[in-house]
């Protein structure tokens, strides 16, 4: 007979590929901040930037979803809830057609299939799209939406509300 995973574990293993997916992510944004403040002074420079100005770039708003996503699979691990994980799977989904867009706006770029001059959204202009942040942030969206169902299953089997 095969035994199932308890609960607590499944938890725990979504908290695991969030907190992996929110350290990559933030492991990328923190050098662009820090680079960007020391060319600049400021965080408030938006036009004529050599670099771009990491609050207008996806990595930020992906690293925010992960943080996010993150504190929100530690609560729901405190206080096991289906409608809750099932909020949160919905999240991640969206987490999962943001970072899909953009790889897709970044291989349209890549592959001047879009006009020149268009603004670039990615904090790796010119880089091919699957060795960009954001191909490998949507792999952790995609493997912690998948893992969500898992744990969406359980907990409506075991009668959270």
């Amino acid at each position: 007979m095969i035994e199932t995973i308890p609960t607590k574990k499944l938890l725990i293993l979504q908290s695991l590929i969030l907190l992996g997916g929110t350290v990559f992510a933030w492991s990328k944004l923190i050098p662009q901040l820090r680079d960007f403040l020391a060319l600049y002074g400021t965080f408030f420079r938006f036009r004529d930037c050599v670099i771009p100005n990491p609050f207008l770039t996806a990595c930020f708003y992906g690293s925010a979803a992960f943080l996010v996503a993150l504190f929100w699979s530690l609560a729901i691990y405190q206080n096991p809830s289906y409608a809750s994980e099932r909020r949160l799977r919905n999240f991640l989904l969206f987490g999962v057609v943001f970072a899909a867009s953009v790889v897709s706006y970044e291989a349209a770029l890549y592959y001047k299939l879009l006009a020149a001059g268009s603004v670039p959204v990615t904090c790796t202009p010119g880089v091919s799209p699957i060795e960009t942040p954001c191909f490998t942030g949507m792999l952790f969206f995609i493997a912690a939406f998948t893992f969500s169902f898992s744990v969406t299953r359980r907990l409506r089997l075991i009668g959270t509300v």
